[in-house]
């Protein structure tokens, strides 16, 4: 097995916990949940997806481009690290909150992190001249993660300091939303894929890539202004964000330009790799295109305001292009066996469950939109196609583990 599967196994029940708790975050608004704090566990549900979830899962992907043999010990204790205090915050948000030893349990992975980007740093310091693109994408990941986390260590000092209701704990929390969503997995996700692409030894276009790399990376800082314009809605706040736009639109266009005129061939994919790669890809494309509408201050005050758009936006961007990146490529390596028809059908119903969840709260927050009210039903259609996601991690498990017991045959590729 290559390097790094037992990792990415571990992150995939961290990826079907988070999405457990998003069920009951559905639910909650179906019938009540006795002992059951919203917030509390949703504090959860956003830490183990993200820290749990695609943190671990970027690393577990990235290892065998490193790695051709055993990991290194030391990295295998930095990851059970990291895994303890997932472990610790997924106890600990639901009980206390985001307080006392959960923000303990959150610090400690912070440390753990950095103890990541030194030992991935000087790794890729290695293999530069092998993944020339990968190396510079994964790099500035690195550097936007450690750039996201200064705002947590900023979050202790800001409670005890009575602000926890104050406009700038906020913009802490904002902060690193933006710099890990924006940058470090969007970065990460990138550099994986051309990680993959030079280790085929197909053909980029190095400076093209390149200007749409730093067209990318300058847009970055400048998109937070929307974040933090709901408490501060000053034209000079909407004018930053919308040049922030432009200057990502610009990107958008070469990345397009990039795709249409590339011709690259995955002759060596198999179909489920493919699939799930042209979804991430989409998705990708998806994110940009929604961002460049927010360069219109009315639209993006309507995509602050309704927190169906905010939610949608963010599924986009984790279950669209990370999750559907991540386990294409761990497909592609051979990190996850060949996709048997039980695993086939897990990948289904996680497709489903997340178009159908995307559909829903992006016609609803429409619908808020213009005035039209409440989709009916609308939280139990929700919860319903929401179940599918859970339903769909289980499945494919299940399909991992009968091929690992079995080998390959009957397989759907």
């Amino acid at each position: 097995m290559p390097p790094g599967t037992g990792w990415f196994q571990i992150a995939l029940v961290n990826f079907l916990v988070a999405a457990i708790i998003g069920v009951l975050l559905r639910f909650a608004f179906i019938a009540e949940i006795p002992g059951f704090h919203f917030r509390k566990f949703m504090y959860a549900h956003s830490h183990v997806a993200m820290l749990g979830w695609l943190f671990q899962g970027f690393f577990a992907v990235l290892l065998p481009y490193l790695f051709s043999g055993s990991i290194p010990t030391h990295i295998h204790r930095l990851f059970w690290f990291s895994q303890i205090t997932v472990l610790g915050m997924l106890i600990a948000f639901p009980v206390v909150g985001y307080t006392s030893w959960a923000i303990v349990f959150a610090a400690a992975h912070v440390v753990v992190s950095y103890g990541f980007v030194y030992v991935i740093w000087r790794a890729l310091g290695q293999r530069r001249y092998d993944f020339l693109l990968g190396v510079l994408f994964i790099r500035a990941a690195l550097m936007l993660m450690v750039l996201s986390t200064l705002s947590l260590l900023a979050i202790g000092p800001i409670m005890a300091s009575g602000l926890r209701d104050h406009e700038i704990f906020y913009w802490a929390v904002q902060w690193f939303l933006h710099f890990q969503f924006n940058g470090w997995f969007l970065f990460m996700a990138l550099g994986l894929w051309f990680v993959q692409l030079e280790s085929e030894g197909i053909a980029l276009p190095v400076t093209r890539i390149r200007t749409f790399f730093w067209w990318l990376l300058g847009s970055t800082p400048l998109t937070f202004a929307l974040a933090i314009a709901w408490s501060n809605p000053d034209r000079i706040v909407f004018a930053v964000n919308s040049f922030g736009i432009l200057v990502q639109t610009i990107a958008l266009v070469l990345f397009i330009r990039f795709l249409l005129q590339s011709g690259i061939q995955l002759t060596d994919w198999t179909p489920w790799s493919k699939r799930l790669l042209r979804i991430a890809l989409i998705s990708f494309l998806g994110k940009l295109c929604i961002q460049a509408l927010v360069i219109f201050p009315a639209v993006a005050e309507m995509a602050y305001t309704l927190r169906n758009y905010v939610i949608g936006f963010i599924h986009l961007i984790t279950l669209g292009s990370l999750t559907m990146l991540l386990i294409s490529l761990a497909l592609r390596n051979g990190i996850i066996p060949r996709v048997n028809r039980v695993g086939a059908v897990g990948l289904l119903l996680l497709i489903l469950g997340f178009c159908g969840s995307e559909f829903l709260l992006f016609l609803q927050g429409t619908m808020f939109w213009l005035t039209f009210g409440f989709l009916p039903a609308y939280h139990e259609l929700l919860f319903g196609i929401s179940v599918l996601i859970p339903l769909g991690i289980v499945v494919f498990l299940i399909g991992m583990m009968s091929t690992r017991h079995a080998g390959t045959s009957g397989s759907l590729s």
